[in-house]
Protein backbone atom coordinates (compact mmCIF):
# COMPACT_ATOMS: atom_id res chain seq x y z
CA UNK A 1 0.00 0.00 0.00
CA UNK A 2 2.70 2.26 0.81
CA UNK A 3 3.96 1.90 -3.16
CA UNK A 4 0.78 3.21 -4.05
CA UNK A 5 1.29 6.25 -6.08
CA UNK A 6 -1.26 9.82 -5.26
CA UNK A 7 -3.59 9.33 -8.09
CA UNK A 8 -4.14 5.65 -6.79
CA UNK A 9 -4.26 6.78 -3.46
CA UNK A 10 -7.17 9.56 -4.18
CA UNK A 11 -8.85 6.82 -6.12
CA UNK A 12 -8.90 4.25 -3.24
CA UNK A 13 -10.26 7.29 -1.22
CA UNK A 14 -13.23 7.61 -3.21
CA UNK A 15 -13.71 4.26 -3.39
CA UNK A 16 -13.75 3.83 0.61
CA UNK A 17 -10.73 1.76 0.45
CA UNK A 18 -8.90 3.69 2.59
CA UNK A 19 -10.35 6.30 5.49
CA UNK A 20 -9.05 10.03 5.08
CA UNK A 21 -6.61 9.49 7.94
CA UNK A 22 -5.05 6.21 6.13
CA UNK A 23 -4.76 8.83 2.81
CA UNK A 24 -2.78 11.37 4.72
CA UNK A 25 -0.62 9.62 5.80
CA UNK A 26 0.16 7.17 2.84
CA UNK A 27 0.55 10.53 0.82
CA UNK A 28 3.47 11.65 3.32
CA UNK A 29 5.36 8.53 2.74
CA UNK A 30 4.75 8.43 -0.88
CA UNK A 31 6.51 12.36 -0.77
CA UNK A 32 9.11 11.18 1.50
CA UNK A 33 9.75 8.79 -1.09
CA UNK A 34 9.25 10.53 -4.21
CA UNK A 35 11.61 13.44 -2.64
CA UNK A 36 14.08 10.80 -2.10
CA UNK A 37 13.94 9.27 -5.88
CA UNK A 38 14.35 12.81 -7.01
CA UNK A 39 17.50 13.77 -5.03
CA UNK A 40 19.37 10.70 -6.61
CA UNK A 41 18.01 11.42 -9.73
CA UNK A 42 18.23 15.19 -9.92
CA UNK A 43 16.47 17.83 -12.29
CA UNK A 44 18.76 19.22 -13.90
CA UNK A 45 20.33 18.91 -18.01
CA UNK A 46 16.60 17.31 -18.56
CA UNK A 47 16.66 15.81 -22.20
CA UNK A 48 13.29 17.51 -22.90
CA UNK A 49 13.43 17.16 -26.98
CA UNK A 50 13.34 13.57 -26.45
CA UNK A 51 9.77 12.41 -25.50
CA UNK A 52 9.16 9.13 -26.84
CA UNK A 53 10.64 6.60 -29.34
CA UNK A 54 8.11 8.19 -31.95
CA UNK A 55 10.31 10.85 -32.20
CA UNK A 56 12.89 9.22 -32.51
CA UNK A 57 11.42 6.96 -35.23
CA UNK A 58 10.28 10.56 -37.51
CA UNK A 59 14.01 11.95 -36.40
CA UNK A 60 15.44 9.00 -38.44
CA UNK A 61 13.29 9.58 -41.06
CA UNK A 62 13.94 13.03 -40.94
CA UNK A 63 17.98 12.77 -41.12
CA UNK A 64 17.27 10.22 -43.92
CA UNK A 65 15.13 12.64 -46.19
CA UNK A 66 17.65 15.49 -46.05
CA UNK A 67 20.58 13.42 -46.68
CA UNK A 68 18.13 12.54 -49.75
CA UNK A 69 17.77 16.28 -50.65
CA UNK A 70 21.02 17.10 -49.91
CA UNK A 71 21.84 14.93 -52.91
CA UNK A 72 19.18 15.62 -55.34
CA UNK A 73 20.10 19.94 -54.65
CA UNK A 74 23.78 18.53 -55.38
CA UNK A 75 22.65 16.59 -58.66
CA UNK A 76 20.76 19.94 -59.59
CA UNK A 77 23.58 21.92 -59.22
CA UNK A 78 23.47 23.63 -55.80
CA UNK A 79 22.95 27.01 -55.33
CA UNK A 80 18.97 27.54 -55.62
CA UNK A 81 18.36 23.90 -55.56
CA UNK A 82 20.13 24.25 -51.64
CA UNK A 83 18.25 27.15 -51.12
CA UNK A 84 15.19 24.86 -52.10
CA UNK A 85 15.83 22.21 -49.71
CA UNK A 86 16.12 24.69 -46.94
CA UNK A 87 12.94 26.12 -47.53
CA UNK A 88 11.38 22.13 -47.95
CA UNK A 89 13.43 21.92 -44.06
CA UNK A 90 11.38 25.02 -43.21
CA UNK A 91 8.13 24.02 -44.25
CA UNK A 92 8.51 21.10 -42.15
CA UNK A 93 10.46 22.57 -39.14
CA UNK A 94 6.80 24.38 -39.25
CA UNK A 95 4.74 20.88 -39.09
CA UNK A 96 6.99 19.34 -36.35
CA UNK A 97 8.22 22.08 -34.76
CA UNK A 98 4.89 24.61 -34.28
CA UNK A 99 1.70 22.17 -34.56
CA UNK A 100 3.09 18.97 -33.31
CA UNK A 101 6.23 20.47 -30.50
CA UNK A 102 8.40 17.65 -31.77
CA UNK A 103 11.62 18.85 -30.90
CA UNK A 104 13.59 16.10 -31.98
CA UNK A 105 12.98 15.77 -35.49
CA UNK A 106 12.68 19.49 -34.95
CA UNK A 107 16.12 19.93 -34.03
CA UNK A 108 17.29 17.24 -37.53
CA UNK A 109 15.13 20.11 -39.42
CA UNK A 110 17.21 23.03 -37.75
CA UNK A 111 20.68 21.45 -38.57
CA UNK A 112 19.40 21.12 -42.41
CA UNK A 113 18.32 24.23 -42.63
CA UNK A 114 21.88 25.71 -41.74
CA UNK A 115 23.89 23.80 -43.70
CA UNK A 116 21.41 24.06 -46.88
CA UNK A 117 21.14 28.01 -46.42
CA UNK A 118 24.82 28.64 -46.07
CA UNK A 119 25.72 26.53 -49.09
CA UNK A 120 22.85 27.49 -51.02
CA UNK A 121 23.69 31.60 -50.98
CA UNK A 122 27.20 30.86 -50.80
CA UNK A 123 26.95 29.51 -54.21
CA UNK A 124 24.10 31.82 -55.24
CA UNK A 125 25.63 34.94 -54.31
CA UNK A 126 29.53 33.97 -54.31
CA UNK A 127 30.83 36.44 -51.72
CA UNK A 128 34.33 35.40 -51.58
CA UNK A 129 35.14 37.42 -48.12
CA UNK A 130 31.96 35.37 -46.39
CA UNK A 131 30.88 38.23 -45.09
CA UNK A 132 27.37 38.54 -46.94
CA UNK A 133 26.63 34.48 -46.85
CA UNK A 134 27.18 34.56 -43.08
CA UNK A 135 24.94 37.64 -42.41
CA UNK A 136 22.21 36.25 -44.65
CA UNK A 137 22.90 32.44 -42.44
CA UNK A 138 22.66 34.26 -39.22
CA UNK A 139 19.32 36.23 -40.18
CA UNK A 140 17.45 33.27 -41.68
CA UNK A 141 18.50 30.96 -37.92
CA UNK A 142 17.33 33.79 -36.31
CA UNK A 143 14.03 33.71 -38.13
CA UNK A 144 13.70 30.20 -37.70
CA UNK A 145 14.20 30.56 -33.60
CA UNK A 146 11.41 33.38 -34.20
CA UNK A 147 9.10 30.93 -35.64
CA UNK A 148 10.17 27.56 -33.87
CA UNK A 149 11.56 28.63 -30.39
CA UNK A 150 13.98 25.50 -30.30
CA UNK A 151 16.48 25.87 -28.19
CA UNK A 152 18.88 23.84 -30.36
CA UNK A 153 18.61 26.58 -32.64
CA UNK A 154 20.83 29.01 -30.31
CA UNK A 155 23.81 27.26 -30.55
CA UNK A 156 23.14 27.21 -34.44
CA UNK A 157 23.37 30.63 -33.88
CA UNK A 158 25.97 30.89 -32.35
CA UNK A 159 27.69 28.87 -34.59
CA UNK A 160 26.22 31.36 -37.52
CA UNK A 161 27.47 34.16 -35.55
CA UNK A 162 31.11 32.91 -35.13
CA UNK A 163 31.44 32.63 -39.11
CA UNK A 164 30.04 36.45 -39.27
CA UNK A 165 32.85 37.53 -37.31
CA UNK A 166 35.69 34.88 -38.79
CA UNK A 167 34.30 36.26 -42.21
CA UNK A 168 34.90 40.27 -40.94
CA UNK A 169 38.08 38.95 -39.13
CA UNK A 170 39.32 37.51 -42.67
CA UNK A 171 38.46 40.38 -44.62
CA UNK A 172 39.91 42.70 -42.63
CA UNK A 173 43.34 40.77 -41.82
CA UNK A 174 43.29 38.11 -44.51
CA UNK A 175 44.22 34.87 -43.27
CA UNK A 176 44.13 35.83 -39.55
CA UNK A 177 41.93 33.11 -38.59
CA UNK A 178 43.39 29.95 -40.29
CA UNK A 179 47.14 31.59 -39.14
CA UNK A 180 45.85 31.44 -35.46
CA UNK A 181 42.82 29.30 -35.25
CA UNK A 182 43.58 27.46 -32.49
CA UNK A 183 43.65 31.00 -30.10
CA UNK A 184 40.21 31.85 -32.13
CA UNK A 185 38.69 28.54 -31.66
CA UNK A 186 39.74 28.99 -27.39
CA UNK A 187 38.61 32.64 -27.56
CA UNK A 188 34.94 31.74 -29.51
CA UNK A 189 34.54 28.56 -27.09
CA UNK A 190 35.15 31.29 -24.49
CA UNK A 191 32.07 33.58 -25.51
CA UNK A 192 30.05 31.12 -25.96
CA UNK A 193 30.51 29.29 -22.90
CA UNK A 194 29.73 32.93 -21.22
CA UNK A 195 26.28 33.22 -23.21
CA UNK A 196 26.03 29.60 -21.56
CA UNK A 197 26.31 31.00 -17.67
CA UNK A 198 24.40 34.22 -18.49
CA UNK A 199 21.03 32.10 -19.55
CA UNK A 200 21.90 29.92 -16.42
CA UNK A 201 22.36 32.35 -14.55
CA UNK A 202 18.58 33.41 -15.27
CA UNK A 203 17.41 30.16 -14.09
CA UNK A 204 20.00 27.63 -11.61
CA UNK A 205 17.35 25.38 -10.94
CA UNK A 206 16.97 24.20 -14.51
CA UNK A 207 13.43 24.40 -15.20
CA UNK A 208 12.91 26.86 -17.79
CA UNK A 209 13.58 27.18 -21.42
CA UNK A 210 16.71 29.05 -20.70
CA UNK A 211 18.05 26.08 -19.04
CA UNK A 212 17.69 23.99 -22.26
CA UNK A 213 19.40 27.56 -24.56
CA UNK A 214 22.24 26.93 -21.69
CA UNK A 215 22.40 22.99 -22.61
CA UNK A 216 23.08 23.31 -25.88
CA UNK A 217 25.71 26.08 -25.89
CA UNK A 218 27.94 24.59 -23.15
CA UNK A 219 27.69 21.55 -25.35
CA UNK A 220 28.68 23.91 -27.90
CA UNK A 221 31.26 25.62 -25.98
CA UNK A 222 33.68 22.42 -24.88
CA UNK A 223 35.02 21.10 -27.51
CA UNK A 224 35.80 24.71 -28.90
CA UNK A 225 37.59 25.20 -25.95
CA UNK A 226 39.44 22.09 -26.03
CA UNK A 227 40.25 21.92 -29.19
CA UNK A 228 41.59 25.74 -29.12
CA UNK A 229 43.47 25.09 -26.24
CA UNK A 230 45.26 21.59 -27.69
CA UNK A 231 45.84 23.41 -31.56
CA UNK A 232 47.70 26.15 -28.84
CA UNK A 233 49.67 24.00 -26.21
CA UNK A 234 50.67 20.84 -28.17
CA UNK A 235 52.03 19.27 -31.10
CA UNK A 236 49.47 17.26 -33.26
CA UNK A 237 51.25 14.84 -35.85
CA UNK A 238 49.66 12.86 -39.02
CA UNK A 239 50.40 9.40 -37.90
CA UNK A 240 48.87 5.76 -37.91
CA UNK A 241 47.35 4.83 -34.50
CA UNK A 242 48.41 1.52 -33.32
CA UNK A 243 49.35 0.67 -37.21
CA UNK A 244 46.01 0.67 -37.84
CA UNK A 245 44.03 3.73 -37.83
CA UNK A 246 45.11 7.14 -39.72
CA UNK A 247 44.91 9.97 -37.54
CA UNK A 248 46.37 12.84 -35.97
CA UNK A 249 49.36 11.68 -32.77
CA UNK A 250 50.37 13.16 -29.77
CA UNK A 251 53.49 12.51 -27.38
CA UNK A 252 52.60 11.07 -24.20
CA UNK A 253 53.38 14.92 -22.34
CA UNK A 254 50.79 16.37 -24.91
CA UNK A 255 48.58 13.56 -24.33
CA UNK A 256 48.80 14.29 -20.74
CA UNK A 257 48.47 18.45 -21.06
CA UNK A 258 44.83 17.39 -22.57
CA UNK A 259 43.95 15.20 -20.14
CA UNK A 260 44.56 18.13 -17.53
CA UNK A 261 42.60 20.49 -20.20
CA UNK A 262 39.60 17.79 -19.84
CA UNK A 263 40.29 17.32 -16.20
CA UNK A 264 39.81 21.10 -15.73
CA UNK A 265 36.74 20.95 -18.31
CA UNK A 266 35.14 18.30 -15.34
CA UNK A 267 35.48 20.07 -12.79
CA UNK A 268 34.11 23.67 -14.38
CA UNK A 269 31.48 21.03 -15.40
CA UNK A 270 30.97 20.30 -11.87
CA UNK A 271 31.02 23.55 -10.21
CA UNK A 272 28.50 24.86 -12.57
CA UNK A 273 26.35 21.76 -12.66
CA UNK A 274 26.42 21.27 -16.37
CA UNK A 275 26.86 17.91 -17.01
CA UNK A 276 27.24 18.56 -21.18
CA UNK A 277 30.45 20.37 -20.79
CA UNK A 278 31.80 16.70 -19.35
CA UNK A 279 30.31 14.91 -22.14
CA UNK A 280 31.14 16.88 -24.96
CA UNK A 281 35.12 16.36 -23.82
CA UNK A 282 34.27 12.90 -23.71
CA UNK A 283 36.13 11.91 -27.34
CA UNK A 284 39.32 13.94 -26.55
CA UNK A 285 39.71 12.28 -23.39
CA UNK A 286 39.41 9.32 -25.11
CA UNK A 287 41.62 10.15 -27.05
CA UNK A 288 44.33 11.64 -25.36
CA UNK A 289 43.99 8.38 -22.96
CA UNK A 290 44.53 5.92 -25.94
CA UNK A 291 48.16 7.73 -26.44
CA UNK A 292 48.86 8.08 -23.01
CA UNK A 293 48.43 3.89 -22.95
CA UNK A 294 50.22 3.16 -26.34
CA UNK A 295 53.00 4.63 -24.76
CA UNK A 296 53.48 2.41 -22.55
CA UNK A 297 53.61 -0.28 -25.38
CA UNK A 298 50.79 -2.05 -24.62
CA UNK A 299 49.16 -3.62 -28.12
CA UNK A 300 45.70 -2.13 -29.82
CA UNK A 301 43.05 -4.19 -28.06
CA UNK A 302 44.67 -4.00 -24.91
CA UNK A 303 44.93 -0.47 -25.07
CA UNK A 304 41.09 -0.06 -26.15
CA UNK A 305 39.64 -2.03 -23.71
CA UNK A 306 41.80 0.16 -20.47
CA UNK A 307 40.56 3.36 -22.14
CA UNK A 308 36.86 1.96 -22.34
CA UNK A 309 37.32 0.61 -18.37
CA UNK A 310 38.96 3.97 -16.87
CA UNK A 311 36.91 6.31 -19.02
CA UNK A 312 33.31 4.36 -18.35
CA UNK A 313 34.60 3.37 -14.55
CA UNK A 314 35.17 7.85 -14.11
CA UNK A 315 31.67 8.54 -15.87
CA UNK A 316 29.83 5.81 -13.44
CA UNK A 317 31.83 6.89 -10.20
CA UNK A 318 31.28 10.59 -11.55
CA UNK A 319 27.46 10.26 -12.07
CA UNK A 320 26.53 8.28 -8.96
CA UNK A 321 28.05 11.07 -6.86
CA UNK A 322 27.47 14.00 -9.11
CA UNK A 323 25.48 15.64 -6.17
CA UNK A 324 27.67 15.04 -3.28
CA UNK A 325 30.81 15.90 -5.35
CA UNK A 326 28.97 19.48 -5.84
CA UNK A 327 28.06 19.53 -2.38
CA UNK A 328 31.78 19.27 -1.21
CA UNK A 329 32.95 21.66 -4.17
CA UNK A 330 30.40 24.46 -3.30
CA UNK A 331 31.99 24.48 0.01
CA UNK A 332 35.42 25.84 -1.08
CA UNK A 333 34.09 27.90 -3.64
CA UNK A 334 33.53 31.55 -3.73
CA UNK A 335 29.40 32.28 -3.19
CA UNK A 336 29.12 33.74 -6.68
CA UNK A 337 26.04 33.70 -9.04
CA UNK A 338 27.68 31.55 -11.50
CA UNK A 339 27.55 28.75 -9.37
CA UNK A 340 24.21 27.39 -8.80
CA UNK A 341 23.04 26.21 -5.38
CA UNK A 342 23.23 22.16 -4.28
CA UNK A 343 20.16 20.43 -5.78
CA UNK A 344 16.78 20.88 -3.66
CA UNK A 345 14.86 17.84 -3.96
CA UNK A 346 12.04 20.00 -2.28
CA UNK A 347 12.19 22.93 -4.53
CA UNK A 348 8.99 24.35 -6.62
CA UNK A 349 8.71 26.48 -9.60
Amino acid sequence: MTEMTPEQISKALEAGIITESQARAMRKIADKTESADAAVIGNEDDMRFLRSFSDVFISIGVGLFALGLSAIAAIFGGGLSFIGAAIVMGLMAEYFGRKRRSHAPTLITALAFLLFTQRGVGAVIGDISGITTALVTLGAMLLYYWRIRLPFCIALIAIAALYLVFSVINRVVPGAVDGHLGLALFLSGLAVFAGAILYDMRDKHRTTRFADNAFWLHFLAAPMIIHGLALQTVALKKDTLFNFIPMVSLERGDAAIVMVIVAVITVIGLAINRRALIVSSLGYAAFALGFLFDGAGLNFGTVVAMTLLLLGGAIIFLGAGWHTARAMILKVLPNWPIFPPAFDPDFKN
